[in-house]
């Protein structure tokens, strides 16, 4: 039941560019939101934060920083991914809030902690910018999950979004966008994928 539940989700959910204006309760984006924080990432430093824009001059002006793309002043929220790059300062008291002994806790600490502090400032964008990804999937099929519409914006203009946030860029960048919303039609799009031969492959089998 659950992975019916679960494909009819991946088969439902297709870009949304046109929702009627209405804001989400807060339970839809309570539920929302909370898909994207359970979502996994790497050694489980979650290095993303959700910017949740409701105000209508505000998806606007957002709006115009995404190529003046309609759906993103028309939907009920936008919500915006940033990837954190603090990661490094928060990774040790991370790892001890988990249930370890002190042996595997020094184990992983000795293991990874080199590996955090060796990236410079554009390989921890992109290592946090990866996780991101997973947590955007997650944040999307939850709406679906609530016959709401999305849409992942990717066509925007990083530092100027970054400059109207007033984020401090040494701690966290803006990495991705999901609009959301009530959908104008319940029609759903013809879903098209390359065939299971074409993105599948055992042959490379040892």
């Amino acid at each position: 039941m659950q992975k019916e539940i679960f494909k009819k989700i991946l088969e439902e959910r297709f870009s949304c560019r046109e929702f009627q204006e209405k804001l989400l309760s807060k339970e839809e984006l309570d539920y929302i939101l909370e898909a994207g924080r359970l979502s996994p990432s790497s050694l489980g430093l979650e290095p993303w934060r959700f910017i949740v824009i409701e105000d209508s001059k505000t998806k606007q002006e957002i709006a115009e920083i995404a190529n003046s793309q309609k759906h993103v002043a028309k939907c009920g929220a936008i919500i915006i991914v940033a990837a954190r790059l603090d990661f490094g300062e928060y990774f040790v008291k991370k790892l001890q809030s988990r249930n370890m002994s002190k042996e595997e806790l020094q184990k992983r600490i000795e293991l990874y902690k080199p590996f955090i502090e060796s990236m410079n400032p554009t390989q921890k964008l992109h290592y946090a910018r990866e996780q991101t990804f997973l947590a955007l999937g997650n944040l999307a099929n939850g709406a679906t999950a609530l016959n709401l519409g999305s849409c992942i914006i990717g066509g925007f203009n990083n530092e100027a979004l970054d400059i109207y946030l007033k984020l401090d860029t040494s701690k966290e960048k803006t990495s991705i966008m999901l609009v959301v919303g009530h959908k104008k039609t319940d029609e759903i799009p013809q879903k098209i994928r390359f065939p299971k031969e074409e993105v599948i492959d055992f042959s490379k089998n040892l």
